[in-house]
């Protein structure tokens, strides 16, 4: 309570010396202050083995007090040459106890400093002592505090623009109720987002909204876009739908739908997001502004949750309503169990969720590909990869892979597929030099072979025939690729007619 009062009064003290009009105007009501004010410095003095008597009333001149009468308290206030520039280097010239600046009066006055620290001080007269402007000379004293008190209104209630942004972005409470005017609010906030925004931009966005109609603010936010995007993650963060009705109104209708598809998705019950995703299909439906990918994507995904809830036992209730359409098309595979027909009749073929999902090839293969080397099923593999061209009259199967044929070969090997396995994609390879590198890899010594004798590399068969197991399969198998090189063949090119 003590350094309240203390700190009260210099500020006070430091704001009325600029003039003696604003002194004798505030005088009357500060007089309690400075009465208990008196009263904790004479126990302060006390204890410091002052006599308190003595105390305040030893000076060169007489004390001031509140028992004054105006006369004599204009004569005091004017006849001090208190500078306030000087306040910061010299530690005596202001006491709490008496205006005086002389070396006997000061010399048992309280220093500033004491009670307050420097930085403090420096604060305190940067942010509140009043700007210095000369009065032009006869002017009346009626007009004269007219004046004074328009100057203290613009320095306490009508801080600047920079000074406000600055506290805000230091975390410290700023009256935001100062800026009336549309321009003054226009100017806090482009304050606030030159000094780096964060949660002050988003505290003065509140403000602007709070006291501005709608027509107002989205004309602010339509020309900062920086405002408008903190805005916008401001209402996504807490949900609300206000943050697709604001980027509708500035044409964002692809943001908007992705933040609703975003917000129907987050809904924890089946039933709530199946109706959320169905408004927002009515919605878009004939909307042009949205691309026909959001909108299907929109349909895949209600058509996801309804067969999870349709079909949920027959998957042995192994999908929920979080599952993602891969890992139902991998419940779908383990419940497959003819590849080699594309059935698309049953409601759980893989083909037929693919089709009904728009799950592309690729993730069809690639899902089938890993669900059946885990289950060991290698026999369907081969059925997984074989389509019958549409252009073939004679409809024969033929092995096609939408994806790396490497990529999967290397997949199938960190599954530990049988080498049988391994060769039989080995085999769909045509270059030779990239199947011996890979069969390499994988360890596939019979694709190693094949590699070597597509390549007529006749040292190397022979080298990898010497590492072999003696008369292992694989030895045979490398014996037989050297004949076939070694033995001659006559062709056309060897036949050289004489006529």
């Amino acid at each position: 309570m003590y350094q309240k009062a203390i700190t009260k009064y210099t500020r006070l003290l430091l704001i009325c010396s600029c003039h003696r009009l604003v002194w004798m105007r505030l005088a009357a009501d500060l007089k309690k202050d400075f009465s208990y004010l008196k009263t904790k410095l004479t126990t302060l003095a006390k204890m410091d083995q002052f006599d308190s008597e003595c105390y305040w009333n030893r000076s060169a001149s007489r004390g001031f007090s509140f028992d004054d009468d105006e006369s004599s308290l204009c004569a005091s206030a004017s006849g001090s040459n208190m500078n306030v520039s000087n306040i910061l280097n010299d530690y005596d010239t202001i006491s709490e106890a008496s205006f005086d600046n002389s070396v006997t009066g000061s010399a048992l006055n309280l220093s500033i400093k004491s009670v307050i620290s420097e930085d403090t001080l420096k604060k305190l007269l940067q942010e509140q002592t009043l700007d210095d402007r000369i009065v032009s000379k006869g002017v009346a004293p009626e007009e004269e505090l007219r004046l004074l008190r328009r100057q203290i209104q613009t320095t306490f209630y009508n801080p600047s623009a920079e000074a406000t942004a600055h506290k805000l972005l230091l975390g410290k409470n700023a009256p935001l109720e100062v800026f009336k005017s549309l321009h003054e609010k226009e100017q806090l906030l482009d304050a606030v987002l030159k000094c780096g925004g964060g949660d002050a931009v988003i505290g003065v966005l509140l403000f602007l909204k709070k006291t501005l109609n709608r027509l107002n603010f989205l004309k602010i936010l339509e020309q900062r876009p920086q405002a408008l995007q903190y805005y916008v993650s401001y209402l996504q963060q807490r949900q609300s739908s206000e943050a697709a009705e604001v980027l509708q109104h500035f044409g964002k209708h692809q943001d908007a739908a992705l933040l609703q598809f975003k917000a129907a998705m987050s809904c924890k019950d089946l039933v709530h997001r199946k109706r959320k995703l169905q408004q927002l299909l009515d919605q878009y439906s004939g909307d042009k502004n949205v691309v026909s990918v959001y909108l299907q994507q929109f349909q895949a995904a209600l058509k996801l949750l309804e067969f999870v809830e349709k079909e949920r036992n027959v998957l042995d209730n192994l999908v929920d309503m979080h599952s993602t359409p891969i890992e139902v098309l991998y419940q779908c595979c383990r419940k497959h169990n003819n590849w080699k027909e594309q059935d698309m009749t049953r409601t759980v073929s893989p083909f037929r969720l693919s089709a009904d999902l728009q799950i592309s090839p690729a993730q069809l293969e690639w899902t089938a590909l890993n669900e059946r080397a885990n289950a060991q099923a290698y026999a369907d593999l081969e059925s997984v990869f074989e389509r019958i061209p549409a252009w073939n009259p004679m409809k024969t199967k033929q092995f096609h892979i939408s994806f790396s044929l490497e990529l999967a070969i290397l997949r199938l090997y960190s599954l530990q597929a049988p080498t049988s396995v391994l060769y039989m994609f080995l085999t769909k390879m045509s270059n030779a030099t990239e199947k011996l590198e890979l069969a390499q890899r994988v360890k596939c010594v019979r694709a190693v072979i094949d590699a070597l004798t597509g390549m007529k590399d006749v040292n190397q068969l022979t080298q990898l025939k010497d590492t072999l197991p003696q008369r292992s399969e694989e030895q045979i198998y490398c014996e037989k690729a050297l004949k076939s090189l070694q033995t001659k063949r006559w062709t056309t090119e060897n036949i050289k007619l004489k006529l």
